[in-house]
């Protein structure tokens, strides 16, 4: 083994010129100190790999020297071997406990020396390997461990910085502390449910980092065991998908109002159907549009039409805010929204409290023929996942009756809701 440097500590010259002449046959790196203080004034300058070091010397001993070795951070994880006379079990305890990683007894083998040199070497070597591993592993991979109720006992770096909490903060806390709003209570269900079963869980996460800002992961956790299997905690490996879900946010999100588009909303549908004929549940589809909006904006100019929109999207947000709830633009005037109720009753109170709501904003519209203010018309279809005959629903039909819904509401003079 070679490129190693080795600090040699004895006050005996000839102790130190054997030990010379051993070690730089290999060849390593020799340097001396004839003393305990002269070895911490050499590490000040030059950090050896390994330190062969004798116990009885004129000032600070042995033990001494490897007490302050192994107090400083900076010098603490060089592996240390004791050279000594004295053979005493007390003196080799002693030597270990200060920190010694071994013991020779003089007067030595040469072949022993070396044989102990190299295998403490190579695993201080592989030591350094590994922790330079683990370093970049905090660094970069967001890690995290915790008990079996959830509590955090160990963070990686990388979460901290994309997170910005320290380590400090972390421990002791569960992962609420990054739960964000949007995250439905049902995700955390599966996932411990997944994991107190002893099944891995994968699926992503919307975090909140501490200065509100939110950022999206790939989580996998699973259970961590103990030699015996039994599960002792749990451990996740994230990865930042952040900037893959804004590019998914965007290609679904209508750049005006920031509802969803017709293009999700072509994916939603059909799948939402689906779920409520399995589960039998009244789906509601209805569809919205704003009143003599061409004449509004004649009348107040496109960039003023523009806010009309934006305000009509949020009215949208506010009336449709649980998270089962689906609301779209899905062009021009006309806006969507996909929701449940328990009964066709609750559907229809829904509908005319949008209808009423958007009036009661009191955007001004005075070519608008039914009210002094901006209105919409509004068709809704029921669709009864309970209802045997509805087994042949799918997303034209009901469409196409939600847009009936719509001219009727229309043909009856605007601003009111019409139900097929």
């Amino acid at each position: 083994m070679s490129n190693f440097t080795i600090l040699v500590v004895d006050d005996t010259l000839t102790n130190i010129e054997l030990l010379s002449s051993i070690l730089e046959d290999v060849p390593y790196d020799v340097r001396v100190a004839t003393s305990g203080e002269a070895a911490l004034r050499s590490l000040e300058v030059k950090l050896p790999d390994l330190i062969l070091l004798d116990i009885m010397m004129p000032g600070l001993d042995g033990f001494q020297t490897c007490e302050q070795i192994k107090s400083n951070p900076r010098t603490r994880n060089i592996p240390v071997i004791f050279l000594s006379a004295k053979d005493r079990i007390e003196d080799k305890i002693k030597a270990f406990e200060v920190g010694g990683i071994d013991y020779i007894v003089k007067p030595f083998h040469a072949k022993e020396v070396l044989v102990r040199v190299h295998t403490h070497l190579s695993i201080y070597q592989l030591q350094y390997e590994l922790q330079e591993k683990i370093r970049l592993i905090d660094d970069n991979i967001i890690t995290s461990e915790t008990t079996l109720e959830g509590i955090i006992t160990k963070v990686s770096q990388a979460l901290c910085d994309i997170s910005g909490y320290t380590k400090e903060e972390f421990i002791g806390q569960s992962h609420q502390i990054l739960r964000h709003p949007d995250m439905p209570h049902e995700l955390y269900e599966e996932l411990w449910s997944t994991i107190q079963s002893g099944q891995t869980w994968e699926g992503e996460i919307k975090n909140l980092a501490k200065n509100k800002e939110h950022y999206w992961v790939k989580a996998t956790i699973s259970p961590k065991r103990d030699a015996n299997g039994v599960i002792t905690g749990y451990r996740s490996f994230r990865q930042v998908i952040t900037d893959h879900k804004r590019v998914q946010e965007l290609s679904i999100t209508d750049g005006l109002t920031h509802l969803y588009n017709r293009r999700y909303f072509n994916e939603v549908l059909p799948k939402e159907i689906k779920r409520s004929l399995r589960q039998e549940e009244i789906l509601s589809f209805l569809m919205l549009d704003v009143d003599h909006f061409k004449r509004y904006n004649d009348t107040y100019g496109h960039q003023a039409g523009d806010a009309v929109l934006e305000q009509i999207g949020r009215a949208l947000q506010t009336q449709f805010k649980r998270r089962e709830d689906f609301v779209f633009r899905l062009g021009g005037e006309e806006f969507g929204a996909i929701y449940t109720t328990l009964n066709a009753h609750d559907s229809q109170k829904i509908a005319q409290e949008l209808c009423a709501r958007i009036e009661a904003l009191k955007i001004p519209h005075q070519a608008n023929d039914v009210s002094a203010f901006v209105t919409a018309s509004i068709g809704v279809v029921i669709l009864d996942g309970t209802d045997p005959n509805a087994s042949n629903a799918d997303e034209a039909k009901l469409y196409k009756q939600a847009d009936q819904a719509l001219y009727r509401a229309k043909e009856n003079g605007r601003n009111q809701v019409s139900f097929q």
